[in-house]
This record gives structure tokens, C-alpha cells and sequence, in this order.
């Protein structure tokens, strides 16, 4: 009732609280005036701190009791049920100190929840109002019967009609986006090319924006996680299910249903797709970044907090940054919290999401996980750093934490199989991963095998309508920089091949640097692939090498990357080359589309 009550009367607290003042103005006018001012100030003092790209516009939010549509019940295929679990009715004869029997509701299957029992609350008659009545009794919306004492509602459509009007509401065109309006401007007033990050309601598609809305520097920022592993806290990689999906019905249950991990992988690669396709169709052309993303470290009863065996949580979150990489979306990972434990997680609302806690796991020697093989070294280094003693291999300063390293003390470090800013890790098979961070055009694929450690990544030329390809004088850097993680590589012979330019491998600055032959002509496909050698005989491995188009051959080309080039004298020779080295059911696949 207080959360409902509290994001009702902030985002619309003058259409259905018109008399709720404070300080002479309605608490609507109130409560977003102030909160705007705040991020105001707060953008006008950092504002020299280039880092600094602009803000999110509110956490996950809430309508509240706008477009409530029953006051005696939630549907609980739309909104999580659990625990003590009061209807909108019941929750105002609580807070206005009637005693209640609720509903309580618990974990279940195929659904996240069902009803269990139900149990009296408020037997003491305590109110939540300090001046002693209910704001919505105050407004009309429900008093108590008379006759029988229990609560009762008087108008059914309060807070899906404007109680003046009788109009239909919709929370998204009269209170949110009006309120992204306001917002952005404050912050935007600052500075002009600040951005502001907006997300729908969690699980729901966002707004529809309309011309008269505010489009400039506006960002489409969804969270999502896998809601099942997340409710459940458990995750072992045998089975996963597409809760969106599961929503929509019980007949539904089979398609929503997911074996192994791969088939995790392809669940959800679906569901980020939907949230980021469907999402664009309401927000329009707009830049798109998955605002949260992660998983819960404390999944299965916390046994790899005793074991040191974090195989399904590796598993779990590549799964989940596969998805991302797949969609070629934007994301930020939840989270990095140097205060995290292993008895109260992140100290925030029992969660435990962070990829760093200063007191790493027990070690196990009996598994094969490169994770688990480092832990005890890990664990030793951080002892050391806690204990301020220097460790041998590392640098002078040794530092506690990532953020006080320099860049020479970084890259110093780098150089040692064990570096002691990966103490404290967790999960970084997972989340140390290669990828293009600068490239000139439009991405079209990049996977990251964990396994073998392949790395593939795939992107066309801008067209010739795009302000960048007017000028190319004007394009500073006209190359791709690629991260190539010493975490997983330092050790490890690479096979580098390009479709066309030259490259060039820096292993100390952990960067691929491919300069492409050709970055103007429209649509051109550029590809890259990455695969581990076995350099057990420590050969010296090339660090740089080029093609041109004209040099097509097994040596820089899969056979599945001959498609993208469609002029005919090389398709020929591309063509004749692969014939010529596959065998026949090879080329049957790949005449049928297959990869080989």
C-alpha cells in the first residue's frame, strides 16, 4: 500500500489526489519538482567529469494503483504474487488499521506462484496514516461498510478513468512520458548532450512515442534477467524456461521449455531479442542498452561459497552475455560492489549479484574449472593485500582494489599469469570476454565461444547516406579495436585470420588492432575469427599479418564467410578453392545453407 500509494501520488497524484497538498502545491507538483531539481544540482556539479554521459531516469518504475482494474484481486500471470499477498482493497483497510484475512501465496510449478492458505494481519488495528485516515478513503475510492464493517470499494473505476473527466488513463501517455519530458529538459539544460536513460515498467514493452513527445538524447534502457533462476535462486543448466512465454498461458508451458545449455543460450537469445525489437517499435529509432543484466552469485543453497565451484554460475552468466553479444545489444552488467560478502551479499535487499566480493571462496582441487585451479592463488594474493604485504610477482603498490591501479601498474601486472586486480573475481571466466570495442561501420555478428575460445566478428560498411561516408578524411580512426582478454589468451597460441587489411596483435595492451582494406564501398562485409592454437612447443607466434581482396584463400577465409562477397571473380575463385578442399557432404551442407 505505501509503494503503491506513494508512486500513484508521484506520478499522477493531481489527477487522483487533487487534494492532497503540501507547502500550498499538489503532492504531484511536490514530489517531481524536487525530485527533478535534485538530478538538476546533480548534473550541474559533475558535470566537467567527461565520464559522465548522462542518467537514468528512475529505477524500474511503477504505476502504482494507476489503470488498476480490480481492486480484489492481481492477476498473477501479470504481477508476481508471493508471500503475504493483500488486494488493493485490502491493503487500504490495513494501512487505514482494519484487521484482514490475506491471501498467502507460495513458490510453485509450472507457475511462479499459487495460493497456499490465507492468515489474519493487523490483529492490533494499527494505522500507516499518522493523521489518522486513509488518502484514498479521503478521495471516495472505498469506505467500510456500515452494517457489516468491512471494507467495501465505491467507485471500480477510480484509477482507470479520470475521476473528473470519466476519460479513459493510460499511465504510459498521460503520466510517464510527459514526466521523460520534464526530465530530460532539466538535465538536458545542463548540458545539451546529456543522455537520458528510460525504461518501461519491468517486463512490459515501453511507451509508444509520439512526435509531441521528447525524443532528443533519449536512451531505450529495458533490464532484464532470467526471472525463473532469479525467483528460484537456482540454476544447474539442465533446464530453463522463457517466462514471457509462460505468461501468456499453460498451453504454452512445452515451447516455453528449454533443455541443456545451449538450449539456454537459445531461450535467452529470444527473449532479449523481443525485448529489444518490440521495444524499438514503440521508442522509435533510438540507441538501446540492456540498463541491468547478471545473475544472483547465491544460487543453489550458496554451495559454491563452501566448494569453490562456480561451474553453473560460469555457465549461467555466459549463457546470459551470449544472448547480448547474439543481439549485438548494448549492456551493463550488475554489478561491482567492493563492500559484497558471502553472508549479506551486496547489503542491499538480499541481493548478491557482484562480480567481486573481498572474500573469495574456498578453493577445490578436484575439478577442472580454470576458475577453481585459481582461487587458492587468488585467495593468497588477496590475503596479502589485506595483510599490506607486497606479492612477489606483482607490482610494488599492490593495490586492494582494481580502481587504484595506474596504467603501467596494469599493464605490469597483465604480464603475470596471475595478476593480483583479478583477486576477489568472480565468475570471470564468464565475464572477461573478447570484444570490438571501436569498429568504422554498421556490427553484424560477434560470438564468443567459452569453450574453445573462438572469437568471430562480422561488419559492413556504412552506407553511402550516412554523414560519415561523405567525408572519410573526417573518419579518425578508420580500424577496428578489438579486446583480446590476457585472462583467457596469455598463455595461448592465436590463429588470426581477417577477410581483408592488415592486423596487428598487442598482447601487452590486450588489443587487436585491424585496419580493413576497404571502408567505403556500401554493404561490404569485413570479417574477423580468433581460435587458440596449441603452442605447447612455445614457438614464437605471428603478432601481425594483412590480405587483400585479391589474396582469398584458406588462410584467411571460413567457408562460410565466402558468401559475403559477391563481385564474381572472386566468388569463382573462393568457390573453386573450397570445392577443392571439402568432401562431399561437406559441400552437400553447405549447398543446403548448413554450417560445416
Amino acid at each position: 500500500m505505501a509503494s503503491s500509494t506513494m508512486f500513484t501520488l508521484f506520478w499522477g497524484g493531481d489527477v487522483f489526489a487533487p487534494n492532497s497538498l503540501y507547502d500550498g502545491v499538489n503532492i504531484k507538483e511536490f514530489l517531481q519538482e524536487k525530485y527533478v531539481n535534485c538530478y538538476k544540482h546533480l548534473a550541474s556539479r559533475i558535470q566537467h567529469l567527461e565520464a559522465v554521459m548522462g542518467f537514468e531516469l528512475m529505477n524500474e518504475p511503477h504505476p502504482g494503483y494507476i489503470g488498476l482494474s480490480d481492486f480484489n484481486r492481481y492477476d498473477a500471470g501479470a504481477t508476481l504474487v508471493f508471500g503475504d499477498s493483500p488486494s488493493a482493497l485490502q491493503s487500504f483497510a490495513l494501512g487505514d488499521g482494519l484487521t484482514q484475512e490475506i491471501e498467502v501465496w507460495i513458490r510453485s510449478w509450472p507457475f511462479p506462484t499459487r495460493k497456499h492458505s490465507t492468515r489474519l494481519v493487523n490483529e492490533e488495528g494499527v494505522s500507516a496514516w499518522i493523521d489518522g485516515e486513509c488518502i484514498w478513503k479521503k478521495h471516495g475510492v472505498w469506505d467500510v461498510d456500515s452494517k457489516t464493517g468491512k471494507p467495501r470499494v465505491l467507485n471500480a473505476n477510480y484509477f482507470k478513468k479520470h475521476p473528473k473527466t470519466g476519460e479513459n488513463v493510460n499511465f504510459y501517455k498521460d503520466f510517464y512520458l510527459p514526466f521523460i519530458r520534464r526530465y530530460s529538459e532539466a538535465i538536458q539544460s545542463v548540458k545539451s548532450d546529456y543522455l537520458s536513460f528510460v525504461e518501461p515498467i519491468p517486463n512490459e514493452p515501453p511507451p509508444t512515442w509520439t512526435s509531441s513527445d521528447h525524443h532528443e538524447n533519449i536512451v531505450y534502457a529495458p533490464h532484464w534477467y532470467d526471472l525463473e533462476s532469479l525467483f528460484k535462486k537456482a540454476f544447474n543448466g539442465r533446464i530453463t524456461h522463457d517466462v514471457q512465454r509462460l505468461t501468456r498461458g499453460p498451453q504454452h508451458i512445452v515451447s516455453a521449455t528449454y533443455f541443456g545449455i545451449s538450449g539456454a543460450k537459445k531461450n535467452y537469445f529470444g527473449q532479449v531479442r523481443n525485448i529489444v525489437k518490440n521495444g524499438l517499435k514503440n521508442a522509435g529509432e533510438k540507441p538501446c542498452v540492456i540498463g541491468e543484466c547478471g545473475i544472483p552469485m547465491d544460487i543453489n543453497d550458496r554451495k559454491a561459497f563452501e566448494t569453490g565451484d562456480y561451474t553453473h554460475h560460469i555457465n549461467f552468466l555466459d549463457a546470459v552475455l551470449s544472448a547480448m553479444e547474439k543481439n549485438l545489444v548494448n549492456f551493463t552488467l550488475w554489478n561491482y560492489n567492493p563492500s559484497n560478502d558471502n553472508a549479506h551479499g551486496d547489503h542491499w535487499y538480499g541481493e548478491d549479484f557482484s562480480i567481486f566480493s573481498p572474500l573469495p571462496s574456498k578453493p577445490v582441487v578436484s575439478e577442472n574449472s580454470r576458475m577453481q585451479k585459481e582461487l587458492s592463488i587468488k585467495t593468497s594474493m588477496l590475503k596479502d593485500q589485506q595483510n599490506t604485504e607486497v606479492c612477489a610477482e606483482c607490482t610494488t603498490t599492490s593495490p586492494t582494489s582494481p580502481f587504484n591501479l595506474n596504467s603501467w601498474e596494469f599493464m605490469d601486472q597483465e604480464n603475470h599469469y596471475d595478476p593480483s586486480h583479478h583477486a576477489g573475481g568472480r565468475v570471470l571466466d564468464a565475464v572477461l570476454r573478447p570484444y570490438a570495442a571501436k569498429f568504422p561501420g554498421i556490427p553484424q555478428t560477434m560470438t564468443f565461444n567459452l569453450e574453445t575460445k573462438e572469437f568471430i566478428f562480422k561488419f559492413t560498411n556504412f552506407p553511402s547516406s550516412q554523414p560519415i561516408n561523405s567525408d572519410f578524411s573526417n573518419i579518425v580512426a578508420p580500424e577496428v579495436e578489438i579486446f583480446i582478454p590476457n585472462y583467457h589468451y596469455r598463455k595461448s597460441g592465436l590463429d588470426i585470420r581477417v577477410s581483408d587489411g592488415d592486423w596487428r596483435y598487442v598482447r601487452s595492451g590486450q588489443t587487436l588492432y585491424w585496419r580493413v582494406k576497404d571502408w567505403s564501398t556500401e554493404g561490404l562485409v569485413h570479417s574477423l575469427r580468433i581460435r587458440v592454437v596449441d603452442n605447447t612447443n612455445h614457438k614464437i607466434m605471428p603478432t601481425s599479418g594483412s590480405v587483400n581482396f585479391s589474396d582469398v584463400s584458406k588462410s584467411t577465409f571460413d567457408s562460410n564467410e565466402f558468401k559475403h562477397y559477391n563481385t564474381s571473380v572472386i566468388l569463382v575463385l573462393v568457390v573453386t578453392l573450397f570445392l577443392a578442399m571439402c568432401s562431399p557432404t561437406e559441400i552437400m551442407f553447405w549447398a543446403m545453407g548448413k554450417d560445416i
